[in-house]
């Protein structure tokens, strides 16, 4: 026998008129490339970032036509023409927003009007939100003693998609997808009743800077 709750539930759903929310996640994030390397590439430029932070290594990551950026020796070249979403020894990336406190997620109702607000990584499940979780480090892959990452840091509208609803908003249907790369957990995915969100078009930010780095795992 259903309960009064469940029946409270079904009374609403039948009175729902099937409407488009707005799903919205805003605030700080970017994009990541994750990527191993080798001795030599380590060996080069190590030194470099501990005598003057990644500046050079950023440069040799973005300067498409700069002579000293790509005045680098070959066996030393991490990425090539600039593409540094593409190295030689790729192994992932993504871009998002920050799982963060700092970030929000917001859901607008047909007359946007906000029917849902909410921290992201600040007790979102508590109101039901499932969270999946996974890691990319390079350590993780066996035989990898060198690290590369490069960050594109950003500040704006990372996720935003049409939310289709037959029955009021529950929370509890809502699902966040994030990634660890080697550290900076990103939002890399959305559903809703078990149907993914296509929201990355809405991708709408301002660069804040770039951050690069090589490390032994």
């Amino acid at each position: 026998m259903a309960t009064a709750e469940q029946k409270e539930e079904l009374v609403e759903t039948l009175k729902f008129t099937p409407t488009i929310y707005n799903l919205v996640i805003q605030g700080y994030g970017g994009e990541i490339a994750v990527a191993k390397i080798n001795k030599a590439q380590y060996d080069y430029w190590k030194p470099k970032f501990d005598e003057a932070g990644d500046s050079e290594l950023v440069e040799h990551c973005v300067a498409f036509d700069d002579e000293d950026a790509n005045n680098v020796p070959e066996e030393a070249r991490i990425v090539e023409d600039a593409n540094w979403y593409d190295t030689k020894g790729h192994i992932d990336g993504g871009s998002g927003a920050e799982f963060t406190g700092s970030n929000l997620i917001e859901i607008y109702d047909e007359n946007v009007n906000v029917v849902f607000s909410k921290d992201l990584g600040y007790n979102l499940e508590d109101d039901g939100v499932t969270i999946e979780s996974e890691e990319c480090y390079v350590g993780n892959t066996e035989g990898n003693d060198y690290g590369f990452v490069f960050q594109s840091t950003e500040k704006g509208s990372f996720f935003d998609a049409d939310l289709p609803l037959t029955a009021p908003f529950d929370p509890s249907k809502l699902k966040i997808y994030t990634t660890d790369f080697e550290g900076w957990e990103l939002v890399t995915g959305v559903e809703y009743d078990g149907e993914p969100l296509e929201g990355f078009d809405g991708y709408d930010t301002t660069g804040k800077g770039y951050y690069a780095n090589v490390f032994l795992t």
